[in-house]
């Protein structure tokens, strides 16, 4: 098996519930588990350390992919094997009126659908119409301290909004269901450093999966450089996270990078990402091209000499984040 094996007894989001069986056999098998596929560009948020903020503006692009091409890319994607999507969108995917048909096609075929969201947009209605769906949330959420978090998202009243979405989304059940169906979105910088352990603590007690991780140093965040930790720090902080797990909530492990609490990055192994343009790369943080769904079929670019090498190519850790750390110029995930 090239991909170290993970820890089944970590709590992790609906969708992202592998076993070490399911990645042998699909190693196996050469068998797409996740595809990463982004929604409109269009925004509502200016958040300073955006990774996906490479588009000049955030507002829709003129080319960007239609709906027929993006159902298209997930019939392709489920003839591959895929099982789940996960929306991360350019933008907001709520800001974006195709998210909800391609929610309903990816679940007409039995795939799972995860979006990732800063919550803003989401009301009573809303939490209740996703809870009646297979789909998980990953909802942003640095901070619980309002002035803090509408800094680093730079809008004034953001935190307010995201705060009622949470609320929303428990009262609708979907932080009852084993797994989980919530997460908490984190991004770990000096901002917000001093909250991490209680966030941590929040996410356990209430049954949301932590999606804690340090920035991305692509994108906008490559600018804030005071913001980031470096690797010594994030070791340390990761090793008293492991340190609470153990003593307050029983659950044992050995960490690695990029995330905390247990949870391992499979994405370079068994999944693909595609962009709003129809572009492929391995990863949200990449930006080498392998491929143009526009002008390929996926098939072809999966099974296309590159990303195969990738895939049988042993990792731990973030290759993205370990070459930034390492002080390497043209730092990348592959």
């Amino acid at each position: 098996m090239t991909a170290v094996p993970i820890n089944e007894t970590i709590p992790v989001i609906k969708g992202l519930n592998l076993t070490n069986g399911e990645l042998v056999q699909a190693e196996k098998n050469n068998k797409m588990l996740l595809i990463d596929i982004e929604t409109s560009n269009k925004c509502n948020l200016n958040c300073k350390y955006c990774f996906r903020d490479i588009y000049g503006t955030k507002e829709a692009l003129k080319k960007e992919l239609s709906l027929k091409e993006r159902l298209s890319l997930i019939k392709q994607a489920k003839e591959l094997g895929c099982e789940t999507i996960k929306i991360p969108g350019a933008g907001e995917p709520f800001a974006d009126k195709n998210l909800w048909p391609m929610i309903e096609y990816a679940n007409s075929l039995g795939m799972w659908v995860i979006v990732f969201t800063n919550g803003s947009l989401i009301d009573k209605e809303t939490a209740r119409r996703i809870s009646g769906m297979d789909v998980s949330l990953i909802v942003k959420g640095n901070s619980f301290d309002e002035e803090k978090e509408d800094k680093m998202v730079g809008v004034k009243g953001y935190a307010a909004k995201r705060n009622k979405a949470f609320q929303y989304l428990i009262e609708a059940g979907m932080n009852k269901t084993k797994p989980t169906r919530l997460g908490r979105d984190l991004v770990v910088t000096k901002i917000n450093i001093d909250e991490v352990y209680d966030a941590l603590r929040w996410c356990r007690k209430n049954d949301v999966f932590p999606l804690f991780r340090p920035l991305m140093p692509i994108g906008a965040a490559a600018k804030l450089k005071d913001w980031m930790l470096d690797r010594k720090e994030t070791i340390k902080m990761y090793e008293k996270a492991r340190q609470i797990d153990i003593s307050e909530f029983g659950l044992e492990y050995n960490f690695t990078l990029p995330y905390m609490g247990g949870v391992w990055c499979r994405q370079l192994h068994y999944a693909i990402f595609v962009n709003i343009l129809g572009e492929a790369y391995a990863c949200t943080g990449s930006r080498k091209l392998l491929g143009n769904f526009r002008k390929q079929k996926l098939a072809d670019i999966w099974n296309s000499s590159r990303p195969k090498e990738i895939r049988n190519t042993p990792y731990e850790s973030c290759p993205l984040r370990e070459s930034y750390w390492d002080g390497k110029k043209d730092y990348d995930c592959i």
